[in-house]
């Protein structure tokens, strides 16, 4: 039997479940190795601190990664260098590196998005920037439109995401979230700038941030999971007094009851290939012309949607038939992550 390795936390969690026990414990153990043991794999659990890195160890191994929301996200950074490591051992990971960096990082996820991104779904336009230094640098030059969406990277149900009207308001949001002031490099800085003439102090505005485009007078937004060829649909309505859908609360209505435009099922799957995940969540939008994606996860994400849906849309035959949904959590992951793998 083939085996599986996947790495978790240091408190033994894999993966994020809805309404998991303990709470926030992740996936069960016992139905991975029940439903992976059934599709002719054995899965084994490691803990970071168990990893030897020596490449005839990993060679050729598939590995299964996770991520950490927890505060500052230092573990999670973590979980990128063991992934680091085991990469240069030649392992296979599962999704690739680049989406567990990707994760709380919406800068590089959405450079992932719009590279993959194709003319069947509208390119949402966006800035990046590294501090408030360089947005000062392009905000006088009239290039950005208002209203403008400006986020942090890190963040979840519609938390450091901002609608700003005006040249103001940006300035203002953007130098709120980007500031790291600390009051003894401050005094330094200025230290520096007063010994050494033409020295240019340190920014005490240095999180990075991104603007993006706002699309207006939309009414709703829809979560799409995507586990291998199924796909769960949520519908999320907006409150009248908010621009997000996200973790609203409000309004929901999932799997066939969704009122999603079906014509963007295989759109959203294909995308899927073509970022070559397992499975994938999805921000999506409609606005009576076109589709497009606002952001995306690869790992990590909430699987409420999938939990909530009485059914699904299966891909069959290059069909897309609705199926009653039989599947609890662990099920859908495995599947997707079995169909993966039978296709590499």
């Amino acid at each position: 039997m083939e085996k599986i390795f996947a790495i978790t936390d240091y408190k033994g969690h894999f993966g994020s479940k809805w309404l998991s026990i303990p709470y926030r414990s992740g996936y069960n153990h016992d139905l991975l190795i029940t439903y992976f043991k059934k599709a002719g794999f054995d899965i084994i659990f490691l803990k970071p601190t168990e990893i030897i890195y020596k490449q005839e160890v990993w060679n050729d191994k598939i590995v299964l990664l996770s991520s950490s929301e927890e505060p500052d996200l230092g573990y999670k950074s973590y979980l990128e260098d063991i992934a680091f490591g085991l990469e240069h051992c030649k392992a296979h990971l599962i999704p690739s590196i680049k989406f567990l960096q990707s994760h709380e990082n919406k800068i590089k996820s959405i450079i992932i998005q719009n590279l993959a991104t194709e003319e069947s779904l509208r390119i949402l336009q966006y800035k990046t920037f590294g501090n408030y230094e360089e947005l000062n640098e392009v905000i006088d030059k009239n290039t950005l439109e208002y209203p403008c969406i400006i986020k942090k990277p890190d963040g979840s149900k519609g938390s450091g995401v901002f609608l700003v009207k005006n040249k103001a308001e940006l300035k203002k949001t953007a130098r709120k979230i980007s500031s790291n002031f600390k009051l003894n490099r401050w005094i330094k800085e200025k230290i520096r700038s007063i010994k050494h003439k033409g020295y240019t102090p340190n920014t005490m505005h240095s999180n990075k941030f991104m603007i993006q485009e706002y699309i207006p007078n939309l009414s709703c937004d829809w979560k799409v999971l995507i586990y291998g060829s199924r796909v769960y649909l949520l519908k999320r309505k907006v409150k009248s007094n908010d621009f997000k859908a996200s973790g609203s609360g409000f309004g929901y209505k999932a799997g066939s009851e969704s009122e999603f435009p079906l014509e963007y099922l295989e759109i959203l799957y294909q995308f899927l290939i073509r970022i070559d995940v397992p499975n994938i969540s999805i921000d999506f939008g409609y606005n009576n012309l076109k589709g497009f994606i606002f952001e995306f996860q690869a790992i990590y994400f909430g699987t409420s949607t999938q939990h909530k849906s009485k059914d699904y849309y299966h891909r069959t035959n290059g069909e897309w038939i609705l199926n009653k949904n039989d599947l609890d959590q662990e099920n859908a992951y495995v599947s997707s992550i079995v169909e993966f793998i039978e296709k590499k």
